[in-house]
């Protein structure tokens, strides 16, 4: 007879809320700002998960265009066949997430 113990992680873990978007945008790596293009799927202060159409490889350096902020610097923290999450050198302002929900929501 088997016996086996499972444990169910709680999701609550985030240190913050993702909010859902739906934002075309580009990124880049090396210098290069605007090099591929990606989809914001959710974002959060110190972070997001893309859609991407490449091979985007973990501990990667990019440069994320953000709509009406500019780019950011961001460290892709895993990534798997067409989506990656990123982690933002610098957190986003309580101002410029609201602008991205609200872009990813028009």
């Amino acid at each position: 007879m088997f016996s086996s113990e499972v444990t169910v992680l709680d999701r609550s873990r985030r240190r913050e809320e993702r909010l859902p978007a739906d934002i075309r945008t580009r990124y880049g790596t090396g210098g290069f700002p605007d090099r591929a293009l990606c989809r914001i799927v959710d974002v959060t202060k110190h972070g997001a998960r893309l859609e991407v159409y490449c091979d985007l490889p973990l501990s990667t350096i990019i440069t994320l265009t953000l709509p009406s902020t500019g780019t950011v610097r961001a460290l892709v923290v895993w990534s798997n066949d067409f989506e990656a999450g990123c982690r933002f050198h610098e957190p986003l302002t309580d101002s410029d997430l609201e602008t991205i929900f609200q872009k990813g929501h028009a």
